[in-house]
């Protein structure tokens, strides 16, 4: 068995399929491709910084950080100690955004548009409050 297929063969284990269900699994092209990258992404991680804050409900302000590993988990034990659901929304696609691009073989770390705003849309619009933040991929070895 090659290095690819033993990494292939461990998501059985961890998403507790059975022998069919895994058979059904591997048959999607993406899904064996991405578990093949699994390496690659651990090398990623994104920033989520508040560049501008207004009304915040949650208390967000300029300079704070969160964190997610390239392939998509929360690191809830870095940055700020809570995050608000609204501002986790729009920073997902980014999330999705890295972990295609590795699937692909492309270079997660480029983008042409990396700033996003919570799902709040501030007082002038009727809402609370806004903030805005940059998403950045960095390499963490």
């Amino acid at each position: 068995m090659s290095a690819d297929e033993s990494i292939v063969s461990a998501f059985q284990h961890m998403l507790g399929y059975t022998d069919e269900e895994f058979e059904r699994w591997k048959a999607v092209p993406r899904n064996v491709r991405l578990a093949e990258n699994m390496t690659e992404l651990a090398k990623y991680k994104l920033v989520v910084e508040v560049l501008k804050s207004h009304g915040c409900v949650m208390g967000h302000k300029p300079g704070d950080k969160f964190y997610f590993t390239g392939g998509g988990a929360l690191l809830c034990s870095e940055g700020i100690p809570h995050i608000c659901a609204g501002a986790l929304t729009p920073v997902m696609t980014f999330v999705y955004r890295v972990v295609d691009k590795v699937g692909a073989g492309l270079d997660p770390m480029k983008y042409s548009f990396n700033r996003v705003r919570c799902v709040d849309v501030g007082l002038d619009n009727e809402g609370w409050g806004e903030i805005l933040m940059e998403v950045r991929v960095e390499k963490t070895e």
